[in-house]
Order: C-alpha cells, then structure tokens, then sequence
C-alpha cells in the first residue's frame, strides 16, 4: 500500500498502483495525474467557429501565447471543474452538473522543462463508464471555455480572457495528441514490479527505451557487447562454431535499423536538396520569360466599349479579382483567358461578369446599384466598372462581418464527430439573408 504525494495542496491515497501517471483509490476511482489539458501556440479554427474573419481557404488561425494561458485567473478558473465524457451541448451548471460531471479537475499550474508550454492537471475519474473508456484507450482531453478574441489579420486573431468551464475526455482534441492522459513519467522510470527469475539483457534495453532513459539503455546495450564478446571466446576455446544468442541477435537488429536509418535520412536529404535545385532553376526560367512590368503599367485605352483610364495587374491583381468576386457571388468560375486577348480586357470583362451575375440576386442587386451611377452596366467605362465591383464587394464583404461579429463566445475544441447533413443546415442558417444563396 502506498501514499503518493503530488504537494501540501493535493494529497492522495492510492493503493493501486497502475503506470507512473495512473492510480486507483480504494473506492475504485482512477486518478490521472500531470494530464496535460492546454497548450500555448496556435489552434486552427473554421470559419464561423470564433468572431474573426476568415482567411479566402475558410479557415482562422488563433494564437494562445503564455501570458494569457498561465495568468492566474485562467488557472483558478479550471480548478475543481467538472471532468465530462465527451463536450456537453451547454455548459455544465449546478442544473445540469449531476448527469454531466464524470470526476473532478484539481492542482492546475503549468508544466517544468519541456512541459513549460501545458497546462497540467490531475484529473480524478468518479464514473465507472467514463474509468473503463480510459482505460480502454479515450486518452485525449478538451477544454471547454469561454474567451474574448482580438482580430490580428485576415484569418488569424489572438485569444484573451480564458475562463474554464469543464475539461472533457475525446477520441481527438483540436490541441492533438500532447494534450492526453499518459503512462510513464518524462523522467527516468523504473519498473512498477520485478519479474521473476533473471532479467535478460534484451529486457533491460526494451525498459530503458519504453522509458527513454538514454543512460539505462548505453548501460544494456554495453553489457549486451561484453556478454556477446564472452560467449563468442568461449566457442573459441571449444573449436565450436560461432552462433549468435538471442541478445546479440537483438544487438546487431538495433545496429542495421540505425544504419537504415541514417542511410534513409541521409537519401531524403539529397532528394529535398535536388527538389530545391529543380525548383530554383524554374523559377529563373519563369522570371526571365515573364514580360510584365508592375512598374511601367499599360493603359488599357484602345477598347472602346471600356473608354477610360485602368491598368493592367500582376498576379496579386488577379487574386483580388477572383477573391472580390467570391464576395459578391460565391463559386463564380471565369474562362480562360485567350493568350492574344490583353490583361486589361480580360480583367474588366471578368468585372461586368461578376457584376451582372450579383445583380441576379435580392442582396447583390441592393449592393451594386448604388454604384452604377443610374446607367446600364453594359455602358460603363473600364474605370467606373472597376470602382462599382471595388465598392459593391467592400459593402457585401463590411454587411457579412456585421453579422456575424460577437465580442466572446463560448469556446469547445472537438469532441462527437458531426454529419454531413447537421453541418451544411447550420451553414445555410448563417448565411441565410446574408448575400449568399
């Protein structure tokens, strides 16, 4: 029977001992310790999912840096809230914490050494349900919580404010596989009980590596060298021939798969390198047959259904055609532009298309026309098509923002996976009356 001691604060009587990080109590509740439950870093997000634009591939990225994980009201908040199987649909509160609560979240703080970026805490397991499905292997943990977001760019923000509500037990968390209950310790680990009999020498070195303990393992692998120098003199001296053991049949595997390894490393090096030379010498040859000049850009006046003054672009030009043209109609497609055709056309007829397809729809027709300047759209110069599509995307792109802004949301990283059906619903309950269709 033993007494393990975490500090002053949390102390717990645990008489079955099951791995370096996992006990039992007496009444059978399992306790997970040094669970690491939150890290710093960066957190991928979907559009919709927390109040900051989206980058143009649906997708924001959330920075969480340490002065907001470790402060001291975020910690607090996460001590003695509820251990749930799985994230809730709501929030756990006195209403609804009986059914909810699988065990209790305790002595939060942050990790030492190479744990200095998590938020580690021990978590004890009360439901013989939720004890058997770790057991079996649901290790991962997600934090349920509220928090404020700061907006940085287009498709990054930064989080502020955490507050806990409950730690949950997943197949897969969006902080991945660091954030899970774990067997071993990172430091040097002993075996929990002794096997009977001598210990082989392959027994050693599988210990020592399960535990990474390099100075362990140099000693097995040591005495592995001298056991195989002894037997091999010995079948000298008797005239046998020379027969390998299993340990030193174990010695020289390690030994060829270290070769294979630095042989394979060594071929991905030079396939990475040769990459890289291929791919320099395509973009030389790409810069040297290009022929446009951002600098000396051509004035697009020998149209003359587009009389006025526009220039012609280069590739960051065309993105924000085709990104501006995403605002105002979702999924429009342009043709290909004729290699005799120039730039300039090709841009202020992809305009006009963009233009007259928005113009098809309730919100796109209110967006556009008080940029028409009360004439057809076919009869608009270069310049003023080009001022009707930057405007009318901006208002589209400024009424979607509107809409959809919140300054905190309540904040649940994975937990039951969705289908296909509840998913595109609440897609086209958000953007419904919103300029999309």
């Amino acid at each position: 029977m033993r007494v393990h001691t975490r500090d002053e604060a949390a102390r717990w009587f645990t008489p079955e001992y099951l791995s370096p990080r996992q006990r039992m109590t007496p009444e059978g509740f399992l306790l997970c310790e040094s669970v690491p439950i939150a890290r710093t870093g960066t957190l991928l997000y979907a559009e919709g999912e927390v109040p900051v634009d989206a980058s143009y591939a649906g997708e924001i990225v959330i920075e969480r840096n340490a002065d907001e994980v470790f402060r001291a009201e975020t910690l607090a908040s996460f001590e003695g809230k509820p251990v749930t199987l799985n994230h809730p649909d709501d929030f756990v509160t006195p209403q609804n914490w009986r059914q909810l609560s699988v065990g209790i979240t305790q002595n939060v703080r942050r990790g030492e050494g190479v744990e200095q970026d998590l938020m580690l805490a021990d978590l004890l397991i009360t439901d013989a349900d939720a004890i058997s499905e770790v057991r079996d292997g649901l290790r991962e943990v997600s934090c349920g919580y509220e928090a404020d977001y700061e907006q940085l760019a287009t498709g990054r923000g930064r989080q502020l404010n955490i507050v806990g509500n409950h730690v949950a037990l997943v197949a897969r968390g969006r902080c991945g596989p660091r954030c899970a209950i774990g067997d071993s310790d990172d430091m040097k680990t002993k075996d929990a009980a002794k096997p009977k009999g001598r210990r082989t020498v392959w027994d050693r070195i599988m210990t020592a590596f399960r535990a990474n303990d390099a100075e362990a393992l140099e000693e097995a692998l040591e005495e592995a060298k001298a056991a195989t120098a002894d037997e091999e003199s010995e079948e000298e001296e008797e005239g046998k021939e020379k027969a390998k053991t299993g340990d030193s049949a174990t010695l020289d595997a390690i030994r060829a798969l270290s070769a294979d390894i630095k042989a394979l490393t060594k071929r991905v090096g030079d396939m990475e390198a040769e990459k890289k030379e291929t791919e320099d010498e395509d973009d030389e040859s790409e810069k040297k047959e290009t022929e446009d000049d951002i600098l000396e850009a051509e004035e697009a006046t020998h149209n003359p259904d587009a009389a006025g003054k526009t220039y012609t672009g280069d590739a960051a030009a065309m993105s924000d055609l085709r990104s501006r043209a995403e605002i105002l109609v979702p999924g429009i497609t342009f043709p290909t532009r004729d290699a005799k055709a120039k730039t300039e056309d090709h841009v202020c007829a992809c305009q006009r298309a963009a233009l007259g397809k928005a113009m098809q729809t309730e919100d796109g027709k209110a967006a556009v026309e008080p940029f028409l300047l009360g004439k057809p759209l076919e009869k608009l110069t270069a310049d003023q098509v080009a001022s009707a599509f930057i405007g009318s995307s901006e208002l589209i792109k400024a009424r979607n923002n509107a809409a959809g802004a919140r300054s905190a949301i309540s904040t649940k990283d994975f937990g039951r996976p969705g289908d296909v059906a509840a998913m595109n619903a609440r897609n086209r309950e958000f953007w419904n009356g919103q300029g999309r269709k």
